[in-house]
């Protein structure tokens, strides 16, 4: 027993002299001490920009949808996609574009893409491609808005939340 303290006291004394530097000089010293970096990305940044909002407007009867809304990848290196759409309530309810109707409904197709109703929208293959850094994707988007909407200005109708990932 008193063999087994004995090497385990040798074997800390030794451990701690060889983890100390000691510098014998006259006046000064020098002592290099390594700078160890890890670097553990676990995921790349998405850096997009989308449109603020979507403006529908309904003049005497016709609805109008802007023309110049997109998604800009404005990441230098590395391409994203659109992987989600989903259209929650807002002022109005969210209804069926292909079998519109209701009261103070509002229904949107962008890209291809049509509500059901509240919640996620189907993305058909095509509607919205990749895109690859510094490029954009126009959205095309159209809207039905129930006949008894009174007249407005500005009214939060309804969200959409795009779900963008990184494309690789």
């Amino acid at each position: 027993m008193k063999a087994k303290k004995l090497s385990a006291f040798i074997l800390a004394v030794m451990l701690v002299l060889s983890l100390g530097t000691t510098a014998f000089a006259a006046g000064s010293t020098e002592a290099t001490v390594p700078v160890t970096l890890t670097v553990a990305n676990e995921y790349r940044a998405v850096n997009v920009t989308v449109p603020a909002s979507l403006p529908v407007y309904v003049i005497n009867g016709t609805v109008v949808t802007a023309d110049n809304a997109k998604i800009t990848n404005n990441s230098k290196t590395g391409a994203i996609q659109v992987t989600g759409i989903k259209v929650t309530d807002g002022a109005y309810k969210v209804g069926s574009y292909d079998s519109f109707s209701g009261s103070k409904t509002i229904a949107l197709k962008i890209n291809g893409c049509v509500t059901t109703g509240a919640g996620n929208m189907s993305i058909p293959g095509g509607a919205f491609p990749v895109i690859a850094a510094g490029g954009n994707q126009i959205l095309t988007y159209y809207a039905k808005v129930s006949g008894d909407a009174p007249n407005a200005d500005n009214v939060q109708a309804a969200n959409v939340v795009f779900t963008i990932s990184i494309a690789d």
